[in-house]
């Protein structure tokens, strides 16, 4: 796909580090599958991934957690 944001790149699988950050607390998810520019850098991630990380996240703030660095896996 062409980037949307440089529109000279094409996008390319890879993955990506994701920092989300929410009530006092930060989650780091290393290793998320993305579409990355080739050109810019900028990153695409899928809206079923993105709904996984938002809910992973919501439980990590609700156990009280302030940093939370971890390797994003798919739900089983």
């Amino acid at each position: 796909m062409k980037c949307m944001i440089c529109k000279h790149g094409e996008t390319k699988k890879g993955t990506a580090t994701v920092t989300l950050e929410k009530g006092g607390s930060t989650i780091v998810f290393k290793e998320v599958p993305a579409h990355i520019c080739d050109n810019c850098g900028e990153k695409y991630i899928d809206d079923s991934v993105t709904k996984e990380l938002l809910k992973k996240a919501r439980e990590i703030v609700e156990n009280g957690v302030e940093v939370d660095i971890r390797k994003y896996e798919t739900a089983a």
